[in-house]
């Protein structure tokens, strides 16, 4: 996915440090969220699934009052978190540690959807590009950044932007609808070879695709990676805020994921959760004081 990205590329690999071997160790959305949050496998924390205790009441009093949002808040930090949190979020509260909070009411929308800002309900819409959610995301973030920085100028910043995207429904900004016509990126060597019987049990089970599921992954492809163009918008713009604030070279910017994804590797037509490499690899990124540029 990265390979559509160039305006995160030139910022985070040109202007920064490249970790070409970045994994999680549990590719689902909430178990991996709750991992990066917390610094603590999922054994520790218990959450072991996108339903089972993923945002539950256990979580919230033993592992949300331990989040690096908290550690800085207590530094002197002005925390502020922007998108998806955690699949089960219900919207009921602010987490622990964030002064600003503008938190997605349970999984991945792009419109429709309900969010929390600082623990009051906020539904929106299905207009572009007010209520889309990843320029929404990117709006709110820059405008809490340059606030903070005028009304408390010697306060750091810690920012968390948790975009949606490349994550289902898939729905693209308009002007992204018709891109990446021929996208072949997922058509990898495991791509379609199945059955793989010297795997787990699922793998042994799973044959080859049929055509239809093929033009599928073709056009899931397409889908994913034309939402991953307002991402790369909104990279670039906050390093164009940075730029002009005057902050660039006080800032550490982090990019990365929560998992990987499949899309027609072994035979499996989309998803995660697998312990392979196509599951598990993330991109990961920093760039700031003292990080060197270009390397890996």
């Amino acid at each position: 996915s990265m390979q559509a990205m160039n305006k995160t590329r030139r910022i985070m690999e040109e202007g920064g440090t490249s970790f070409s071997n970045a994994f999680v160790t549990t590719p689902m959305c909430c178990p991996s969220r709750s991992s990066m949050l917390t610094g603590k496998y999922v054994h520790n924390h218990n959450t072991y699934t996108n339903n089972e205790n993923c945002s539950s009441m256990s979580w919230q009093r033993q592992h949300e009052p331990r989040t690096f949002g908290v550690y800085l808040n207590n530094t002197g930090y002005r925390t502020a978190f922007f998108g998806k949190y955690l699949n089960e979020y219900n919207g009921s509260y602010v987490p622990a540690g964030w002064r600003e909070w503008l938190g997605l009411v349970k999984n991945s929308r792009f419109y429709n959807y309900t969010l929390s800002r600082n623990g009051v309900r906020e539904k929106h819409g299905a207009q572009y590009p007010q209520d889309y959610l990843t320029d929404l995301i990117t709006a709110e973030s820059i405008r809490y950044f340059r606030s903070s920085k005028r009304v408390y100028p010697h306060r750091p910043v810690l920012m968390v932007l948790s975009h949606a995207a490349p994550h289902g429904p898939e729905d693209s900004a308009p002007q992204y609808s018709t891109a990446f016509p021929n996208a072949s990126q997922h058509i990898t060597p495991s791509y379609n070879y199945a059955p793989n019987q010297d795997k787990h049990w699922i793998m042994r089970y799973t044959g080859p695709m049929k055509p239809i599921h093929m033009e599928f992954t073709n056009v899931l492809q397409r889908k994913r990676l034309q939402t991953l163009l307002s991402v790369d918008d909104s990279v670039e713009k906050l390093y164009n805020m940075l730029v002009e604030t005057g902050e660039l070279e006080n800032t550490y910017v982090i990019y990365t994921s929560d998992h990987g994804y499949h899309i027609g590797q072994f035979g499996l037509v989309k998803g995660k959760s697998m312990p392979y490499e196509f599951d598990i690899r993330v991109p990961f990124f920093i760039r700031g004081p003292n990080v060197e540029q270009g390397s890996m």
